[in-house]
C-alpha cells in the first residue's frame, strides 16, 4: 500500500478519458499531496481534454497523449513510419524517470497497452503481463470492473474507488479546480457583455450530456427557466460545449423568456470562473456538472438512462442528485430503451421546488418532514427520488435520500457492502461490528419505510445462500491446503493431487451459480470469478496459493457480511433464525 512505501517521489496517472474523468481524480492526487508533500505528480492524459490538467491542483508534469493517434498506430499505411517515431518519442517522454507508482485510471485496451511500456516500480489498473495478457493489478481496479455488472449493490462514487486504488483517502474534502486570477476578469468582462454585473442572481443550465438518452428534454429545461425567472427574478445561462449549440438553438426557438445563451462561446477558464459566479447549476450528468462543484456551486443533477448518482453524482456536502424510482432506473448499459420513462417521470416542476429550496439557502433532511406543503400536491413526488450528497464517517462520499420510500434489497445490502467491500479490498479487520450494525440499523430506520424484522424474514434465503458460500469456501481452502503441501514434496502423488482438484471444479461450480440464483451474493460471486479467471502462472504450488487467498477473501468477506446482518437482528431485537 503507497502509505507504507517510505519517500515516495514518482507517481504516474494515467487518465486517457473525459474532462469530467480527470476532474474526479484530483481527490486521489489531492490525497497522495496530503500524505507525501514532496511527491512529484505526473498525468498521462488525453490531448482531447488537456486544457483541464492546467487548472488542476498538485499536477506536477503533465504528459500529452494523441489517443487518436495512437489508435491509428494499429492500421496499415503509408505514415507507419511517422506513428512508431511518435510512440517512441512519447515513450522516452513519459520514461524520463521511475516511477515508484503509475496508477492506470483509464480502463481500455490502448491504455493497458500504454501502461504495459511504463517504468514503474509498481503498476496499478489494467495493463498487459509479460505473456500479453490482459491483467487488472489491484484489487479496487478489479472492483471497479465488476461494478458495472451489479450496479444496484455498488455503494461507491467513481472519486473513491480512485481514491482507494491509491490506497490514501483525502482529509479535505471535494473536488478541486484552481482558476487563475484572470479567469473571474475574462468572465466578468463576458457577462457584462450581456448586461450582467455582480448583484444578478445567475443560474446555469447545462442541457447536454454524452449520449441523448441521457439528457433531460429541453422543454423541461424552458420550463423550469419560466419558472425560476417568474419568483426569484434570476437570469439564466445556458453553458456547454460547440457540439451542444443545437440544443441552445432549440431552447431559444420553445422558450417564453429571455436567456443568456453561452454555449460553445466560452474557453474552459470563462466556463469554469462563470460556473463560480452562478448560485446554481442544474445539470445532467455531465463534465460542468463536476467543475461546478470544484469551484464551490451547488448542483441538481439529473440522472437519466444508465447514468447513476451513487457512481459519478455531484461529489461534495449538499448538493442534490435526481432519479426516477422506477423499476428500470438506472438502465443496464446493455439494454436499448424505446420508451424513456424517466425523462418523463421527472419533471419541471419538481426541479423548481428543489431549485427555490436551493436558492433560498434550503437543505432539509426529508422532504416530507420540512416542506409539507409541497406534499400536499404529491404528484411532484411521484416516481422520482431526491438524494442529498454528504460526506459520510469513512471519509467517503453518500447520498441520503429526501423522500421515504420502501427499503429495496438491493439498497438494504448496498449499506453492508459500503462496510464489507472497504474489509476485504482494504485487507482490514472490522472489529466492531456492533457499533457497525447500531449504526445502519439506525440509517435505515431514518431514511426508509421499512420494518426490519420483517423484512429480516424476506431475506432469510439470502442468508442461508450466503452461509453456503461461507461452507463451501472453507472447504475449497482446505483442500488446496492438501494439494499445496503434496505438490510441495519431492515426489508428489500426482493421482491425489488430481482426485483433490476434482473436489474442486463442482465447488466453483456452485459458488458461480449462486451469484444467479441469489442477486444479493452475485456481487462476490462475480470479483470471485474474476479473480479465479486471472490467476497467473504454472506452478501447481503457487497457482493453490493464489486461489486459497481468492477463497479466504471470499470467505472472509461472506462472514463479515453474515455478522452485520445479525448485527443489525441484535440491534432491532429481531429473533429470526
Amino acid at each position: 500500500m503507497p502509505e507504507e512505501k517510505i519517500g515516495m517521489k514518482e507517481v504516474l496517472i494515467v487518465n486517457l478519458t473525459r474532462m469530467g474523468d480527470l476532474v474526479q481524480t484530483t481527490p486521489a492526487i489531492t490525497a497522495f499531496k496530503e500524505r507525501y508533500p514532496d511527491v512529484r505528480i505526473s498525468a498521462a492524459v488525453n490531448s482531447d481534454f488537456a486544457e483541464i490538467c492546467s487548472y488542476i491542483p498538485f499536477i506536477d508534469r503533465l504528459i500529452v497523449f494523441d489517443m487518436n493517434e495512437f489508435k491509428s498506430f494499429f492500421c496499415l499505411g503509408s505514415s507507419l513510419i511517422k506513428k512508431f517515431r511518435y510512440m517512441e518519442d512519447f515513450l522516452k517522454e513519459i520514461n524520463a524517470v521511475e516511477y515508484d507508482l503509475a496508477l492506470n485510471f483509464t480502463h481500455s485496451v490502448p491504455s493497458a497497452v500504454l501502461t504495459s511500456l511504463i517504468k514503474a516500480k509498481e503498476i496499478r489498473g489494467f495493463t498487459i503481463d509479460a505473456e500479453g495478457h490482459s491483467i487488472i493489478r489491484h484489487q479496487w481496479i478489479k472492483y471497479f470492473f465488476i461494478f458495472v455488472t451489479v450496479r444496484g449493490y455498488n455503494p461507491f462514487h467513481l472519486c473513491d474507488m480512485y481514491t482507494k486504488a491509491g490506497g490514501l483517502v483525502p482529509k479535505k474534502k471535494g473536488l478541486l479546480l484552481s482558476i487563475p486570477s484572470d479567469g473571474d476578469i475574462l468572465a466578468d468582462n463576458l457577462l457584462e457583455e450581456y448586461g450582467i454585473g455582480r448583484s444578478d442572481l445567475l443560474v446555469a443550465f447545462q442541457l447536454g450530456a454524452s449520449e441523448d438518452k441521457r439528457r433531460w428534454p429541453v422543454r423541461s429545461f424552458t420550463e423550469l427557466a419560466k419558472k425560476l425567472t417568474e419568483s426569484h427574478r434570476v437570469k439564466i445561462l445556458l453553458i456547454g460545449s460547440p457540439s451542444e449549440a443545437g440544443l441552445g438553438e432549440e431552447f431559444q426557438k420553445i422558450s417564453e423568456i429571455k436567456v443568456i445563451n453561452l454555449i460553445g462561446r466560452t474557453n474552459l477558464v470563462e466556463l469554469s470562473a462563470i460556473l463560480k459566479r452562478c448560485r446554481l447549476l442544474v445539470s445532467n450528468d455531465t463534465g460542468p456538472l463536476h467543475i461546478a462543484t470544484a469551484v464551490g456551486t451547488k448542483v441538481i443533477g439529473i440522472f437519466l438512462s444508465t447514468a447513476h448518482y451513487r457512481e459519478t453524482g455531484p461529489y461534495g456536502e449538499g448538493h442534490l442528485a435526481i432519479e426516477a424510482d422506477i423499476a428500470c432506473a438506472p438502465c443496464s448499459f446493455q439494454v436499448e430503451c424505446k420508451e424513456m420513462l424517466c425523462k418523463t417521470v421527472i419533471k419541471p416542476d419538481s426541479i423548481f421546488e428543489l431549485s427555490a429550496m436551493m436558492l433560498n439557502g434550503e437543505m432539509p433532511d426529508s422532504i416530507s418532514d420540512n416542506m409539507s406543503h409541497i406534499m400536499k400536491t404529491p404528484v411532484l413526488w411521484k416516481d422520482i427520488q431526491v438524494y442529498r450528497s454528504f460526506f459520510d464517517t469513512d471519509g467517503l462520499v453518500n447520498y441520503r435520500p429526501l423522500i421515504k420510500r420502501r427499503l429495496k434489497k438491493e439498497v438494504f445490502y448496498a449499506h453492508i457492502y459500503r462496510n464489507t467491500w472497504q474489509s476485504v479490498l482494504d485487507n482490514k479487520d472490522i472489529y466492531d461490528i456492533e457499533g457497525i450494525s447500531r449504526r445502519i440499523a439506525e440509517r435505515l430506520k431514518d431514511w426508509y419505510e421499512v420494518n426490519l424484522s420483517e423484512f429480516f424474514s424476506d431475506i432469510k434465503k439470502d442468508i442461508e445462500a450466503a452461509q453456503r458460500l461461507e461452507e463451501l469456501s472453507e472447504v475449497f481452502e482446505l483442500t488446496l491446503k492438501v494439494i499445496e503441501k503434496e505438490a510441495a514434496k519431492n515426489s508428489p502423488d500426482v493421482e491425489l493431487i488430481k482426485k483433490m482438484w476434482d473436489i474442486v471444479r463442482p465447488i466453483e461450480d456452485e459458488i458461480s451459480v449462486a451469484g444467479y440464483i441469489y442477486p444479493q451474493v452475485s456481487p462476490l460471486t462475480t470479483m470471485f470469478i474474476r479473480e479465479k479467471a486471472a490467476l497467473e502462472g504454472e506452478d501447481i504450488t503457487v497457482l493453490s496459493r493464489n486461489a486459497r487467498t481468492i477463497y479466504n477473501n471470499l470467505r472472509k468477506h461472506v462472514s463479515v457480511l453474515i455478522n452485520i446482518i445479525e448485527g443489525l437482528k441484535t440491534s432491532v431485537g429481531d429473533k429470526t433464525s
